[in-house]
């Protein structure tokens, strides 16, 4: 999936925020372009430095809303923050695209009797992420779905696998994990005990910068090789194929 928000969909979200607002605040707000970067680019700053810092707990996004808002002299309460929350999620819904490629991908997978599930780091609100998954078809093909914003802890921390294998019913060494992050994917499904595959499709983290930390930390790098790698998740059903048969 494509995760990154568009503009146009950033700033009409931003617009109703600003609707929601102006009869609530004693000064004038920014208009809705200039106040969806204030914001968004104050939550994105949050998650850097929480990211920066290795922190595997994950974020509350109401309370960054809250922190965000704050920064331009607007106090938020708990019910208004939560309700624009998911208006901040709008934009989101809004611009995520899911390519042919990955639900024929999906449907190879189920054609073969696999059970699937989920892992994701990501920061906003469960019950709309699930609504995004059934709007996009996604739904269809996953028996758990487990967020960091719900279990509470982001990869590599092994506990938000061990929540999804929980459900699935699945012990590790039955399981494969698919990502495209060395230390996040691959790092995590190792130390949870599963085999991990790594996909080059939207990143090549094997020559990227994790890979430079990875060879500053001695004997972290053998802990991040993948078990297998892809250039593509369209390679991925006969890789399974070939894994089950040995």
């Amino acid at each position: 999936m494509n995760f990154q928000r568009v503009e146009t969909a950033l700033v009409a979200a931003y617009g109703e925020i600003r609707e929601r607002l102006e009869s609530l605040v004693e000064h004038d707000l920014p208009q809705a372009e200039e106040l969806a970067h204030q914001i968004t680019g104050a939550m994105d700053v949050i998650v850097h430095r929480s990211y920066s810092e290795g922190r595997l707990q994950e974020l509350d996004i109401v309370e960054m809303l809250v922190d965000a808002f704050a920064g331009i002299g607007v106090t938020l309460g708990p019910e208004l923050a939560q309700e624009l929350a998911v208006l901040d999620h709008r934009a989101f819904s809004e611009s995520i695209t899911v390519p042919e490629s990955t639900i024929g991908v999906l449907e190879a997978l189920a054609a073969r009797g696999l059970t699937m599930g989920l892992v994701s780091n990501i920061t906003l609100l469960p019950d709309l992420l699930r609504a995004d998954l059934e709007a996009f078809g996604l739904a269809r093909f996953l028996s758990v779905a487990g967020f960091s914003s719900e279990v509470g802890w982001r990869k590599p921390d092994r506990r938000i696998f061990a929540h999804v294998l929980e459900r699935l019913g699945a012990a590790p060494e039955e399981a494969v994990f698919v990502g495209d992050r060395l230390r996040d994917d691959v790092g995590g499904a190792r130390a949870a005990g599963m085999r991990s595959v790594l996909t080059r499709q939207f990143r090549d983290e094997l020559e990227g910068p994790e890979r430079a930390e990875a060879l500053a930390s001695p004997g972290e790098l053998a802990r991040l090789q993948p078990d297998h790698v892809i250039m593509a998740l369209d390679e991925l059903p006969d890789l399974l194929d070939r894994i089950s048969s040995y």
